[in-house]
């Protein structure tokens, strides 16, 4: 027999997930989408309002975002490695162009997870140092790295031990930051508005602070724009709210839209 696809869901993905989906009348399987609408199969239309988590700027399917892949495919679908890429380097440009002042190299990733990852090694490579100091309610991905960032017990417990030399500090209080921060510190990183930690915007002069500190402390600041990053706080960038330039920035979702 030809099982429906949430049923295959169900049984080799997430069952949990299924459970809570079929609880809240949500046991539909996607369809298609365009713009700022999803269908499923049976035809109901939803108004899309997570945007895969930041990821989908532009809504589903923007003309210009397919036809710009659809050329790519037509001429090559992904670079060999051995030879320099344009569309890499001109994006990789066009990234130190827009960008805060002094953000100049860029390493490509898969995620959002990824680009911490390789902050997290850039860090410690650049420093000599272990220790990364995060924030309470922070969301840096669930990979081991940046698992061991985001201080969620329901996330962290299954899979310690995690990463050493991690230490937590609340929200928005540069007090407890400045006394976290110590001669094994590399870096602390932070999100210029919590976006999983419940959309929570610091206080005024908080992001300001922060690169204050990690100057004068010698540590780098790592700004973690994943999800504010390229437009969605209403400037290009969370830190340009406050004129920062930090030392690293993470940016993934809207980048590739997906």
């Amino acid at each position: 027999m030809d099982l429906d696809a949430f049923t295959l869901f169900e049984r080799h993905i997430n069952p949990g997930l299924a459970g809570l989906l079929r609880f809240t009348g949500l046991d539909r399987v996607e369809s298609h989408a365009e713009g700022p609408y999803v269908w499923d199969t049976q035809g109901k239309r939803y108004l899309d309002f997570l945007g895969l988590y930041g990821t989908l700027n532009l809504g589903h399917r923007h003309p210009k975002v397919v036809e710009a892949v659809k050329r790519q495919l037509d001429r090559m679908p992904m670079s060999v490695r051995v030879l320099v890429s344009e569309p890499t380097a001109r994006l990789a440009a066009k990234l130190a162009e827009i960008t805060p002042e002094g953000l100049e190299m860029v390493f490509f990733g898969n995620s959002g997870a990824e680009a911490v990852e390789a902050a997290i090694k850039l860090a410690r490579a650049y420093t000599g140092k272990p220790g990364i100091v995060t924030t309470q309610g922070g969301f840096h991905g669930k990979t081991m790295g940046a698992l061991s960032l985001t201080p969620k017990p329901e996330y962290q417990d299954p899979a310690r031990p995690l990463l050493p030399g991690v230490k937590v500090v609340p929200y928005g209080d540069l007090e407890a930051l400045e006394a976290a921060i110590d001669e094994e510190t590399a870096a602390v990183i932070v999100e210029p508005v919590q976006g999983e930690g419940g959309i929570r915007v610091p206080p005024e002069g908080y992001l300001r602070g922060v690169r204050e500190l990690t100057r004068e402390k010698g540590v780098l600041m790592i700004a973690d724009e994943v999800q504010t990053g390229l437009g969605r706080t209403g400037r290009l960038f969370g830190v340009d709210w406050e004129g920062v330039s930090p030392d690293l920035m993470t940016l993934a979702k809207a980048l590739g839209a997906g």
